[in-house]
This record gives C-alpha cells, structure tokens and sequence, in this order.
C-alpha cells in the first residue's frame, strides 16, 4: 500500500489551482471580457479552467470579497454591476495619494529630464485625441499619472495607487467607448507639468484633483447613462 500523502502536499496544489482560477478570473472582469450582469454556472467554469469544483468556489469566495461577483447558490455567480460607493471610495483615495504626489515633486523643482516623460505622455495624448484613438489617448494620461506617482520617489505610495489602478480600470475601460474625448484633458496634464517645473506645490496639486474629479464626473455619467451601475 502506498504510504498517505502529508496533508501539507495536498494541499499546496490546490492553493495553486485556487490562485490560477482567481487570477485569470479576475482579469476576465478587469478587462471586460466578462462584462458586468454576465452569468456563469460553476460546471461552466470547472470546464473553463479544468479544475475541480472547489478551487472555483475557493476562487469565487475571493471575488466576491472584492465585490467583483455575486455568488448565485445552485447557479454559479453572476458579475456585479460597478458601485457608486466603490467607485467614489477608490477614486477619492487615489486623486488623493495622487495629488500628494504632485505635491512631493513640485515641492523639490524637478530637473527638466525627470519632466521629459510626464511631456512624452502630454503629446501622445494630444496626438491620440487628433487622430480619436481612444485607446492611445486613455492609455497615455495613465501614464502620465503613473510616472507622477514614480517621481514622488515613495514606493508605498506606488504600491497603493497601483492597487487602486487595478479597481478603476473596469470602470475606465467599460466607458472608454461611451464617452467623448476632451481635448481638455490634455490640457490639464500640460498644466501641471508647468507647476511640477515652477515648484508651485499647491497648483500641482489643485490641477491633479480637478483634471481626476473630472475623469470620475464623465465616467458615473456614461455608467448612469448605460445602466451599468448599481446605486
């Protein structure tokens, strides 16, 4: 008789089938593929991802925690609808640790190379909106915030608005084809690399809140207008 596996052997494997399934489930509702009201059985995932059933219940507990699906007893899991709250909440922690960012850098007068990127992503931005390239124009101010956030040289900082980057871009991206682009945007951006050069601590920060403030107005407003949010 073969001698029984510890039960620590059992178990790492299964751990690993869990982390899979949440991993590429998750991103299948990140990016959409799985839009929000979209149902699937538990069979229909076991069968995705040839698994057992109990990683992808393991899974789906996870995502439900993140308010990502809504686990439908005898019926598998339905992904949610974006939140106001959870929006609302996100953003503001995110404008805020960005504009706290702005704040570091403009405060020490940042060298002009160190603003060469933060003008790369203004003009990507400006060309993508002459040519309508949505997907350029949304990809370059993320960018542009993304290396803001790098310059204020705080890794924790970095780690969080990553985090909450990760949460928003559901939302970016369901409205990205719902909404009209704002050469404005751009504008704003062009602002605050004038106050990060100037040293202007509070222009950089007010700009980052204003130019974030708006993202989030004409994103709720595609959401509300689509039906895509719970309220």
């Amino acid at each position: 008789m073969a001698p029984a596996r510890p039960a620590e052997a059992i178990s790492k494997p299964r751990e690993k089938s869990t982390d899979t399934v949440y991993q590429a489930l998750r991103e299948k509702i990140l990016s959409n593929e799985l839009r929000p009201g979209t149902q699937m059985l538990e069979q229909e995932l076991v069968a995705l991802f040839g698994v057992s059933r109990t990683p992808v219940r393991e899974a789906l507990i996870r995502l439900q925690n993140e308010r990502l699906v809504q686990i439908i007893p005898r019926h598998g899991m339905r992904v949610r609808n974006v939140s106001m709250g959870d929006i609302e909440e996100v953003f503001q922690v995110q404008t805020s640790l960005e504009a706290t960012a702005a704040a570091t850098v403009a405060a020490r007068k940042p060298a002009a190379r160190e603003l060469k990127a933060l003008e790369k992503t203004c003009m990507e931005m400006d060309r993508a909106f002459a040519k309508n390239d949505r997907d350029a124009w949304s990809a370059a101010r993320e960018a542009f915030y993304a290396r803001l956030v790098e310059l204020s040289d705080n890794p924790r900082l970095t780690q969080i608005v990553g985090e909450c980057e990760d949460q928003v871009r559901r939302v970016r991206e369901l409205t990205l084809r719902l909404i009209e682009l704002d050469e404005s945007q751009a504008q704003d951006l062009h602002a605050i690399v004038d106050a990060l050069r100037q040293g202007d601590v509070s222009s950089a920060q007010a700009l980052c809140r204003k130019n974030r403030a708006r993202n989030l107005q004409t994103q709720i407003e595609a959401l509300q207008r689509f039906r895509i949010l719970d309220v």
